[in-house]
């Protein structure tokens, strides 16, 4: 897939205090061999850990293995443990680099990627942005998400862990995701089937969740309904429809779905304006990651997917 648009980011700057060096420079002199890697590495951990302490995000540098002696030694990671959530990997930028590396050993068992730049004297750290999931290890700044989403991100821990659509087509289900005759009922369900949308559709294996884009005691629920159809050789074709509930004829106006690629670049877009739904379709290889995005002001909802 390929990225139409890019994302507009805000950006914080987080001063550098004397108590975090002191920490990166202690960490550091028990690894001479690598200690400039570890001092970058220590002082993104302490600037995201600040950033996420502003809005009573908890973190627990104990648990974090880049607080660790021993996984300092044996890899480059610099993760921040998110008290309930899970792994937050906070990687260095040089002053007037244009990308940054994640290295392929942290790519597993993390909720995502934050980047760090420091200016040349290292005593301000400006957050840059974030991306969900990687698998490359150079990342462009450029394709960053912007803070606000990675708040929003933090509070959907249940929608970190990708859904994997090819085990779908051995009747696996994944928790949250619904047969159409759960989420609707049956009536419904031969409503959907018989129109001219899904006669389109040929014989895909179909799957549905509710979401809520609502605000505090405002709810407003929607469906995304997603099928998988199996073609020659290693393609699928991916079909996505969201779609209001609850005797609602239209979807909200504005609400926009993105299908994000592997990069976290907006591949496929659509907006709602006074219509009962929104379709995409596409294609992938098996083990091709991507994330369906659904936003409606400045309430979004992410959900990664492997085909």
């Amino acid at each position: 897939m390929t990225s139409t648009t890019t994302v507009d980011r805000a950006m914080v700057t987080i001063p550098v205090t004397l108590r975090a060096r002191e920490i990166a420079d202690r960490f550091r002199q028990q690894h001479p061999h690598k200690a400039k890697q570890i001092y970058l590495n220590t002082l993104a951990v302490q600037a995201v850990q600040s950033y996420l302490s502003w809005f009573g995000i908890a973190t627990d540098l104990s648990a974090s293995h880049s607080w660790n002696p021993v996984m300092q030694a044996l890899s480059d990671g610099a993760d921040l443990m998110v008290t309930g959530i899970g792994r937050l990997e906070c990687r260095s930028v040089l002053p007037s680099e244009t990308a940054f590396q994640i290295p392929s050993e942290v790519w597993a068992d993390r909720i995502g990627y934050v980047a760090v730049q420091f200016d040349e004297t290292l005593t301000e750290a400006v957050l840059l942005g974030f991306v969900c999931s990687v698998t490359t290890e150079t990342v462009l700044i450029s394709h960053l998400r912007s803070l606000d989403e990675l708040l929003d991100h933090l509070k959907q821990p249940e929608s970190n862990a990708p859904t994997h659509l090819s085990r779908w087509l051995a009747g696996t289900i994944e928790a949250g995701w619904q047969t159409l005759e759960e989420c609707f009922g049956q009536q419904a369900v031969l409503n959907f089937r018989g129109s001219s949308q899904l006669q389109a559709v040929e014989s895909p294996v179909i799957r549905s969740r509710m979401l809520n884009l609502g605000i505090g005691l405002e709810e407003i629920f929607i469906a995304l309904l997603v099928g998988v159809i199996p073609t020659e050789n290693e393609w699928m074709e991916v079909w996505i429809r969201v779609c209001p509930i609850d005797r609602q004829t239209y979807l909200p106006t504005g609400l926009e779905v993105v299908v994000l690629d592997a990069e976290d670049c907006a591949a496929m877009q659509a907006q709602s304006r006074h219509t009962d739904m929104i379709q995409l379709r596409f294609t992938g290889t098996i083990g091709e990651t991507f994330s369906i995005k659904i936003a409606l002001g400045r309430q979004s909802i992410i959900k990664a997917f492997v085909i």
